[in-house]
């Protein structure tokens, strides 16, 4: 079994809201699996890129880290993820063919997404505002 390394974005807007898109029925980070030789910075901008359109991202430190297992190919994956804190002063999110709507919520908002937002995210959100206090 192939192990891959993923890179997440938990982007903030001006008005402190996090960035959650939604691909069929869950809500998710921005990111993806990193492109072989490529590293974590250029990866994370042009999966946000590709997925969002937004290119002025501020990368700030890593604030969460998860693993888990997936089949994105047919073959099951070891994937491990790095979730970067970033910030944009993007106000507009072009989504990519992956994903059919996008939300800017704060972490008091992560209730309204139970049972449909994947917990890696909302853990990196919960996190991230709490290193804001």
């Amino acid at each position: 079994m192939d192990s891959q390394v993923a890179v997440k974005a938990v982007i903030q807007n001006k008005a402190g809201k996090f960035l959650i898109v939604r691909e069929g029925k869950r809500w998710q980070a921005v990111g993806g699996r990193l492109d072989k030789g490529e590293k974590l910075e250029d990866g994370l901008r042009r999966e946000v890129k590709e997925e969002t359109g937004i290119t002025d991202l501020e990368i700030g430190t890593v604030i969460h880290v998860d693993e888990w297992f997936a089949k994105p190919e047919g073959e099951l994956k070891h994937i491990v993820a790095l979730f970067f804190v970033c910030k944009t002063k993007a106000e507009v999110v072009v989504l990519s063919h992956e994903h059919e709507a996008y939300a800017w919520i704060s972490s008091s908002e992560l209730i309204k997404y139970e049972g449909s937002i994947e917990k890696e995210i909302k853990q990196a959100i919960m996190l991230a505002s709490q290193a804001e206090r």
